[in-house]
């Protein structure tokens, strides 16, 4: 089977998300029949080590330039490979990539991930309206739509796109090699706290740093770990905020294991690996309420869930955490990971569809996989073919 990856964008969660699936692909298919197509400037995002036949084109941002190149790359690259699967991620890939494939009348199966779908936000406006619009028209040029969290499924519903051709295959991440130490011992001084991602309206860090300003001096630090992408807005720094940049994803672990909690204030999610990444290092989150945080945070027990919309939401979300057990919690922040992220599921799930859209078997490794540790498929996952398989 040969598996045509195409990315508009790497920058953030695409880039973690390849990183998981493709090494487990090459394993699969062989190095030569799984290619990603991603932007010429990013492409060192992916590290070199994974392997896998590497296309690019060029884009100078979301232009008409940029997108005819893309468009014209997916075009070229289909009529190169010839692939069985072409797995379009995130929505402007998206929206060419069913389209190319439907005009090139090419033989390849269509797989999209939205990675966070653009219409899902608190506020519906004109523009939220015609990005669903849009996934409604486009939704019958996918063999099939694959939602990270259960929350997607929700907004594809709200949104009236039909669940038909939908598949739950919620987002897993590797283990660490070592356990982490989530012993939490006595100590003084101000609560750690940790943001990373994008400066950006929809991770809400305009919001947490309001609030963060509104707390007592020298209750807390924060670290902001990231830079702006989309929004343009000046951010006003308070005391105690260290500016880190762009940090290596190999380096999260480190920087998890030396903070008390990580701080996600989203305005909107789908499913973030570093939501994943920060429980799997047993610390706990303090994340917004909405998106897909309250299908595996509960508060006071893995984190905290806060109501962004509503001021002084992270002096109370500091009050949770200030009385609470913390080893108890980070330990419950490292089971919900285990429970609920596994890498191995999500890469066999997906083995699966694509085998399932091509008609072919499973290969006799990823059955003999699912036969010896059928609970690592975990409980948010859909679970029905792959029970007919076992049987």
């Amino acid at each position: 089977m040969r598996i045509l990856h195409v990315c508009e964008s790497l920058t953030g969660g695409p880039a973690s998300y390849l990183e998981e699936i493709l090494p487990y692909q090459i394993r699969q298919f062989g190095a030569d029949n799984v290619i990603v197509l991603a932007p010429e400037s990013q492409r060192d995002t992916i590290a070199s080590s994974i392997g896998g036949v590497i296309e690019t084109y060029p884009r100078s941002g979301r232009d008409l330039r940029s997108i005819w190149a893309l468009a014209s790359a997916i075009r070229a690259s289909i009529k190169r490979y010839d692939p069985d699967i072409v797995h379009l991620h995130s929505s402007f890939a998206g929206a060419l990539g069913r389209l190319i494939v439907r005009a090139s009348r090419a033989r390849a199966r269509v797989v999209y991930c939205a990675h966070c779908w653009a219409f899902d936000r608190p506020r519906q406006t004109i523009g939220t309206r015609l990005y669903a619009l849009l996934e409604r028209s486009l939704s019958r040029y996918a063999d099939a739509i694959v939602n990270i969290s259960p929350h997607e499924e929700q907004v594809l519903r709200r949104a009236g796109i039909p669940l038909d051709n939908a598949k739950l295959i919620v987002s897993g991440i590797k283990d660490l090699a070592r356990a982490p130490d989530i012993r939490m011992p006595p100590r003084s001084g101000p609560m750690r706290l940790l943001f990373v991602g994008r400066f950006d309206a929809q991770k809400g860090v305009d919001l947490l740093l309001r609030e963060f300003a509104l707390l007592r001096p020298g209750r807390a630090t924060l670290d902001l770990a990231g830079a702006k992408i989309v929004d343009s807005q000046d951010l006003k720094m308070p005391p105690d905020v260290n500016l880190l940049g762009w940090v290596p994803r190999e380096n999260l672990p480190a920087m998890f294991a030396a903070s008390d909690a990580v701080v996600m204030p989203s305005r909107w999610e789908g499913m973030p690996l570093l939501a994943i990444e920060a429980l799997r290092s047993g610390r706990p989150l303090l994340c917004s309420n909405h998106g897909a945080f309250p299908f595996f945070i509960r508060s006071g027990v893995n984190g905290v869930l806060m109501d962004i919309d509503a001021p002084g939401f992270l002096d109370r979300a500091l009050t949770v955490l200030e009385n609470a057990d913390r080893a108890a919690m980070n330990a419950q922040a490292r089971a919900t990971f285990a429970a609920m992220f596994s890498r191995e599921r999500m890469n066999r799930d997906l083995i699966e569809l694509y085998h399932d859209l091509v008609q072919e078997p499973l290969p006799l490794t990823v059955v003999s996989a699912m036969r010896r540790d059928p609970r690592a498929l975990g409980p948010m996952a859909d679970r029905g073919a792959v029970e007919k398989v076992l049987l």
